[in-house]
């Protein structure tokens, strides 16, 4: 999510429409003076259907194309989009209208601190400027600050805090890790109040927690991938019980060690066949988010890359394209290692004006796989970024 907080992502979107779907929670939508709840009947790949609570569809008379303002709530988070009215059509004998997939969902709650809200809620415990110790649950993390409510339902947030009020949490994450920081109040729900991180806070300990909660996103996203069901066939989420995030694969052990991001395994395996002899060779079938986590956990440095010297970025990816991934490394993380393209010989010098406009330093054919020349461009490559 940008720094506007818009989900664009359709493949997102997509997944917080059927959780609503599934879940038979209402979207709200609006056209000049009208207004309603409609319930989800139907979702397709472009299109779906909602019928409305009190009022036939035919009121509303709706032109082909009229845009209609959307409202909508998942997983606590409030969102706004603008769809296009399709056609008045009918699901299993309801009559219901048709309308556009919205493009992007604008978070309609943005003064808020929490960014991910957990399938669980943690419990943790924070204190006030009395000094009274208190249980809660994390309603909501985020990069700058978490969301608690209290556990005893009889409380009320706003009797427990005021508005800027310091107070310390500490929350248990995993293993060992635990957040323990000081925070500010900066604002009141009705039953859930958001402290902000204070500058008194560790900034080690929130660099780890920061990298904790990209994970649990990641985590949490390929859990939403599993349930996705295609098409407006109605299906039960399948379980994702035991769901882990892709594990980097260490086929050959030794300096300088190369990074190769693919889906393909055999890939990777002839890499490391070809190269092991000079290089070390990870590989990872990489799924979305930050790349730098991966690195961080594998290496047991949470701060920078690792003992990674060159990221190969093979052109066999799942759920995105090496170039937007190349762009993401070398521009959104601030990667210092040089990263190189690679995939077949076909228009290579269309494919290298591309790479290095992304943001790598070169791209280079391995199919076929020319073992001589990768070896010289590779080790030429962390040669003068070395240098």
């Amino acid at each position: 999510m940008s720094s506007e907080r818009i989900l664009e992502d359709s493949q997102a979107i997509r997944m917080v429409l059927q959780r609503m779907y599934l879940a038979s929670v209402k979207l709200t939508l609006a056209y000049k003076e009208l207004r309603g709840e409609f319930q989800i009947l139907a979702l397709e790949a472009d299109q779906l259907s909602a019928s409305p609570d009190q009022q036939e569809p035919d009121a509303w008379k709706l032109a082909p194309a009229e845009k209609l303002a959307v409202n909508l709530e998942d997983r606590g988070f409030k969102y706004e989009a603008v769809v296009d009215f399709v056609a008045v059509g009918e699901v299993d004998g309801i009559r219901c209208i048709r309308i556009s997939v919205p493009r992007s969902l604008r978070r309609a709650d943005g003064h808020r601190l929490a960014d991910f809200a957990p399938d669980t809620a943690p419990t943790c415990t924070f204190s006030n400027s009395r000094n009274t110790l208190l249980d809660a649950q994390v309603k909501g993390f985020g990069l700058e600050g978490l969301e608690l409510t209290l556990r005893d339902p009889r409380q009320k947030i706003q009797e427990t805090l005021r508005m800027g009020e310091e107070s310390t949490i500490e929350v248990p994450l995993e293993g060992n890790l635990r957040l323990l920081a000081p925070a500010r109040v900066a604002y009141f729900g009705d039953t859930y109040v958001g402290l902000k991180f204070t500058e008194k806070a560790d900034t080690e300990l929130l660099g780890q927690y920061r990298i904790w909660l990209e994970r649990q996103e990641l985590i949490q996203a390929m859990k939403d991938r599993e349930s996705l069901a295609e098409g407006s066939e109605r299906r039960p989420a399948r379980s994702s019980r035991g769901l882990e995030l892709p594990q980097l694969r260490t086929w050959v052990e030794r300096d300088p060690l190369i990074l190769v991001l693919t889906e393909k395994e055999d890939f990777a395996r002839r890499a490391a066949e070809s190269l092991g002899r000079k290089f070390g060779l990870l590989s990872l079938d990489y799924i979305k988010g930050k790349l730098r986590p991966f690195l961080a956990n594998w290496n047991g440095e949470a701060e920078n890359w690792g003992r990674v010297k060159l990221i190969l970025v093979h052109n066999h990816l799942r759920l995105v394209s090496p170039l937007e991934l190349t762009r993401q490394i070398v521009e959104q993380e601030k990667c210092p290692i040089p990263v190189i393209m690679v995939g077949t010989e076909e228009d290579a010098d269309l494919k290298r004006n591309r790479a290095v406009a992304a943001g790598a330093v070169e791209y280079v054919p391995v199919e076929p796989f020319n073992i001589l020349k990768v070896l010289r461009k590779l080790d030429e490559t962390i040669k003068m970024f070395e240098g």
